[in-house]
């Protein structure tokens, strides 16, 4: 969190020429084009580490693994902020698309991975700091990317970066304990420009925030590992059928380049999609809840 701007740009500088001489002059350095796209490449990854830069500044969170391993698992980045009886744990996954959490997704079984990781960091931490408790802070998504805004007038330059890094702001569920949010973002007064909570009056706006309490956060956990069960079960009894979902105008063969393989097709009798049914937030919190009760 104290790296100078000048020091931050020579790390990333480095790491993309030893990467582009690892290809090869002949292949990245070959034409005009490929030249552009390294410098493409260069402003996205500058713009990248200076967002996750200011988001380490406006919380108390200190980095303790990258790349962690776990089972067959790798998680990007784990972050902890330390208390006397417990460990708040921050859990962050790269992507270079525009991933968002989803809790219809989850529910359905097709966005588990941040959960799955979540409950392997929990235990990992319970393990390195005995005695204290592992407190999940929150799964967040972060994609990377070099946002454009809309100048508006005469804006400073303070002003402007401001409005990137909220474009920059990560998504995924937080823990809904006031404490727990200062401590991932310590200059939130209404709405945060490094995780997806609102507060009002000093206590947390759900209805526009994605958030849980640590209870429904372990709930979470044996919802998602009863998940995997019974689709690991499922495997091997060699359950393969063509059931596609669907989710209001989303389908699992929208962008699947599997098609012939397949050979799903709604002109055939007895092939259909499996639709989801559109449920809100707090309906899926209790039905999660219930089951593992």
């Amino acid at each position: 969190a104290d790296l100078t701007e000048e020091v931050r740009n020579e790390i990333v500088d480095q790491c993309l020429d030893e990467l582009a001489a690892d290809y090869g002059n002949t292949i990245l350095k070959s034409s005009a084009r490929n030249e552009a796209m390294i410098e493409r490449t260069r402003r996205i990854l500058r713009r990248t580490v200076w967002g996750l830069h200011q988001q380490l500044q406006n919380g108390e969170f200190k980095p303790e693994g990258f790349e962690v391993s776990f089972g067959g698992g790798r998680i990007d980045r784990v972050d902890v902020m330390e208390e006397e009886n417990q460990v708040y744990v921050k859990v962050i996954d790269y992507k270079t698309g525009n991933t968002t959490f989803d809790l219809v997704y989850l529910y359905y079984g097709l966005q588990l991975q941040l959960v799955v990781y979540m409950d392997a960091v929990l235990e990992m931490t319970e393990r390195r700091y005995p005695g204290r408790d592992a407190v999940p802070a929150g799964i967040l998504y972060y994609n990377i990317a070099d946002p454009v805004i809309q100048k508006e007038g005469k804006q400073k330059p303070e002003e402007i970066e401001a409005q990137i890094l909220k474009k920059l702001r990560m998504n995924g569920l937080v823990n809904s304990e006031l404490e727990a949010v200062r401590h991932l973002d310590h200059t939130i007064e209404k709405e945060s420009d490094v995780i997806p909570v609102v507060l009002k009056d000093e206590a947390v706006v759900e209805s526009k925030s994605s958030v849980a309490n640590t209870e429904r956060f372990r709930y979470l956990q044996k919802f998602v590992k009863e998940k995997l069960r019974t689709a690991g079960k499922e495997i091997l009894e060699g359950e393969i059928g063509r059931e596609p979902y669907k989710y209001g105008s989303r389908t699992a063969c929208d962008y699947c380049p599997y098609h012939p393989v397949c050979g799903f097709d709604k002109k055939t009798p007895g092939y259909d999609y499996r639709k989801w049914k559109n449920k809100k937030t707090e309906e899926i919190w209790e039905e999660i809840c219930q089951k593992q009760q």
